[in-house]
């Protein structure tokens, strides 16, 4: 099994994410125990967030390849879109299933 380069990067980048989830726990875990309170991630570990945020999307759009153009040929068409007339557009509701003689209500 052949892995691509988007591929390897997104694995990379969602191990990292994974790596930085488990490093924010054990930090505020550490705080915990020294009774400390939690104001801020550490620098290392944001740019660790960050790098690995970065890779994984970088790896993600390498991995969907080129964007490809889509062309609607003129003569197959179908009445749907060559005659979208919004005027006469109804809509289907279970409304219509009510009986038409219900009493107002009251206070």
């Amino acid at each position: 099994m052949r892995i691509s380069t988007g591929g390897a990067l997104t694995l990379l980048g969602l191990l990292g994410l994974a790596h930085t989830t488990l490093a924010v726990i054990q930090y505020r875990q550490v705080l915990k125990l020294s009774q400390e309170e939690f104001e801020a991630l550490p620098a290392s570990i944001l740019l660790e967030l960050v790098l690995s945020a970065a890779v994984a999307v970088l790896g993600g759009y390498l991995l969907t390849g080129p964007i490809k153009v889509a062309i609607m040929p003129a003569k197959g068409r179908s009445m749907d879109i060559s005659s979208l007339r919004t005027d006469f557009i109804s809509f289907n509701m279970r409304s219509r299933a009510m009986p038409l003689d219900i009493p107002p209500l009251t206070s």
